[in-house]
């Protein structure tokens, strides 16, 4: 491993030789530079890790010099070294973002030295990391991570990328397993809020007391068990997005402090009487069409229209089929961990576009999961579709004779299921008889029954 890279700024020319040799000794990389200007340079063409500087430097300062480094990278730690230090100086510099104020000599207390170094270390590796997943997802979120083509689909795209650089409130409904949440959540990492937090809140499954206190927070004492201050969904997205899931089983009670707080831009905490403002952006899922509930006197109107100034209807599956080979495809590449690479035979795709898939897009997920973990092949066929979708295909086949091969079905079914155990128990057939709950030498007659050998010479490291 590359060892970690310190840059030591100091005017003193003793002085910073004598830091940097304690820095090499310790097996860091260390660039040596003798005033702030210099110091600057080496950071645009070397890769720091941690800027140790002296305050007290002709020119540019060390707290100017920290003020400089914060303008370009505010992750640097950095830690500022002065042999005049002050307690005034030191909360200053700390204002600025400074890691530690640490005063001279060094020599005299190098274990406290090496200490502050390494938890420095520590916290840059931490917001390298925290930049990391929040690449990851915002690159989860993307537009790409949407599949469909659609016209609906595309419509719907070009709605989110005019919505999501504005702060209006959108109500996205649509099925259940359509992708709500994934909607609402690639509309605040293409917001500008996109740094800012995300939280989401179910609505359907918290009682109307519970769901008071997480929405708006309450205080010590304010109902039994309020052992202390609690800080709620809406206050603790302030900057940033809140997904109200499912807002159709709101009660009607509440449904009229969410109009308030939505309009007003404030709330109080439960048990509390003081005014807290937020600065929170709406985004409202349901899998129910909302209208309908308003006409039935279970939502109310006004919250509807408030909640729908742009409303965002996300098609079922059964009614963009046309998308299923793309989706087929996204999942395969998203599943496939470690396995060959799969083909899909072309009667695989027109089965699956003739079922109905009430469980929508991630039915559909869940199906190719299953299909390449049973396939013994390197091309997904119709025998390893599901059973409920397989049966289709075979009732449409057999009704010409108005027959079902029932054993048929069974015995696809027995094989795949002891194929799946044996791949499970990495090929034990001991461990597998136990999982399938029959003795070993059942085990093997199914195996020779099914040809099962062939199939493990064939992908010996499915």
């Amino acid at each position: 491993m590359i060892p970690p890279s310190i840059l030591v700024v100091d005017d003193e020319p003793h002085s910073l030789f004598g830091i940097c040799q304690i820095l090499t000794d310790e097996g860091f990389r260390v660039f040596p530079a003798p005033n702030g200007k210099e110091a600057l340079d080496k950071l645009r063409t070397e890769s720091i890790d941690i800027v140790i500087t002296d305050e007290k430097m002709p020119g540019l300062s060390g707290m100017d010099l920290l003020s400089e480094i914060k303008k370009t990278d505010e992750q640097i730690p950095v830690i500022l070294v002065t042999a005049y230090g002050s307690v005034s100086m030191a909360v200053e510099s700390l204002k600025r973002g400074a890691f530690y104020f640490f005063e001279k000599p060094l020599f005299n207390n190098l274990g406290q030295f090496f200490a502050i170094i390494r938890q420095s270390l520590k916290s840059r590796e931490m917001e390298r990391e925290i930049s990391h997943l929040r690449k990851e997802v915002i690159e989860k979120y993307s537009f790409p991570n949407i599949v469909g083509n659609h016209p609906r689909m595309n419509e719907m795209f070009e709605i989110i990328a005019k919505v999501a650089r504005t702060d209006k409130t959108i109500l996205i409904q649509g099925e259940s397993g359509t992708g709500k949440d994934l909607i609402a959540k690639t509309i605040h990492y293409n917001s500008r809020r996109a740094e800012k937090p995300l939280v989401t809140v179910n609505c359907g499954a918290l009682t109307d007391n519970l769901l008071t206190s997480e929405l708006f927070g309450h205080k010590k004492g304010a109902f039994t068990g309020a052992v202390k201050d609690a800080v709620g969904r809406f206050e603790a997205a302030h900057g940033g997005t809140l997904i109200l899931d499912e807002i159709s089983e709101v009660p009607l009670h509440l449904q009229k402090t969410l109009l308030r707080i939505i309009e007003e831009k404030e709330f109080e905490r439960v048990g509390d009487s003081r005014s807290i403002k937020v600065d929170v952006r709406i985004l409202a899922t349901t899998n129910r069409i909302l209208k309908e509930e308003v006409d039935r006197g279970n939502f109310r109107e006004d919250l509807y229209y408030r909640l729908s100034i742009v409303p965002l209807t996300i098609p079922a599956l059964r009614e963009r089929i046309s998308d299923i080979p793309l989706l087929v495809n996204y999942f395969l590449e998203r599943f496939q961990q470690g396995k060959l690479s799969l083909r899909v035979e072309p009667a695989v795709l027109e089965g699956l576009k003739s079922h109905r898939w009430p469980g929508n897009v991630r039915e559909l997920a869940n199906v190719v999961q299953q299909m390449i973990i049973f396939c013994d092949q390197s091309c997904l066929t119709v025998n390893d579709l599901p059973l409920n979708l397989s049966d289709r295909k075979g009732v449409n086949d057999q009704a010409k004779t108005g027959r079902i091969d029932l054993t048929k079905l069974i015995s696809d079914l027995e094989k795949k299921w002891i194929v799946g155990k044996l791949k499970e128990a990495d090929w034990n057939q001991q461990k597998t008889a136990r999982l399938l709950g029959i003795t070993r030498k059942q085990l093997i007659n199914r195996i020779k029954k099914y040809d099962v050998e062939k199939i493990r010479k064939r992908f010996p490291r499915i």
